[in-house]
């Protein structure tokens, strides 16, 4: 991968159920949830017992960060493509309630939980089919029409993310000096966000930083370091504690 915020984008849906993927550069395993590395080759000691790359990554997703299910039905909360009834059925379903039992909690009838069920599995029916027709437009288009990648949980609400590869190429060159510090960071949103997934890159996924290493990092790149810290935040690049004593890249 180019960059550690293309993984969400790169996975399978294997490796998304998963919550690891393999990078097809360096055969690393990936944790999907905050970027940390498992070199291929190496063996891992948890517990006193030792793993490959794959087996240690799975562990610490699950350890770390939770049943993949559920990170990912956040995600299609965040995105809105679940309604609050669906989390409800959906969280249920992961739990093995049976349709007598999700029915009373949530008051509706045992024939509507089924519908609902039936109506999901046709949904992934209908979504394989549309992966399927985007990889063979993926394979066909042109580098003028081809989108960049962004993270799974970046604030995509509007256009200023849809970029394509030739206008994130042009911007970058045109605020980015020679010596890889900005001229200005401008105020067109568009034009933030190439830069802002370009200084993300910096930043190294699984790591937490405090505030004061994220101003030295990014005053390294321009006087706005505030400003862009700021902006990496609010457009979901990092999150950060409350109180500001950590951030971290989003993947």
């Amino acid at each position: 991968m180019k960059i550690a915020i293309e993984a969400f984008e790169r996975a399978s849906i294997e490796e998304l159920a998963e919550g690891v993927m393999e990078d097809p550069e360096t055969h690393e395993r990936v944790c999907l949830a905050c970027g940390r590395t498992f070199a291929a080759g190496e063996v891992f000691q948890v517990d006193g017992r030792f793993w490959n790359a794959k087996a240690a990554a799975i562990l610490h997703a699950a350890r770390e960060h939770g049943p993949q299910f559920l990170n990912l039905l956040k995600l299609m909360h965040q995105w809105k493509g679940v309604s609050d009834t669906q989390e409800h059925l959906l969280e249920a379903f992961f739990r093995g309630d049976d349709d007598a039992r999700i029915a009373v909690d949530l008051d509706i009838s045992r024939s509507t939980v089924r519908n609902h069920r039936f109506k999901m599995k046709e949904r992934a029916r209908h979504a394989k089919a549309f992966i399927a027709m985007m990889r063979i437009l993926e394979k066909n288009q042109k580098p003028e029409t081809r989108l960049v990648d962004f993270p799974a949980n970046t604030r995509i609400a509007d256009d200023r993310f849809a970029l394509t590869e030739e206008e994130y190429e042009r911007i970058t060159r045109k605020y980015f000096r020679e010596d890889g510090t900005l001229e200005r960071f401008p105020l067109k949103a568009k034009e933030r966000v190439a830069l802002l997934r370009k200084i993300v890159g910096m930043l190294v996924p699984g790591e937490r930083y405090t505030e004061r290493e994220m101003n030295t990092i990014l005053s390294a790149v321009t006087d706005d370091h505030v400003l862009v810290r700021r902006c990496l935040v609010d457009y979901g690049f990092v999150s950060r504690v409350r109180d500001g004593s950590a951030y971290w890249v989003e993947l």
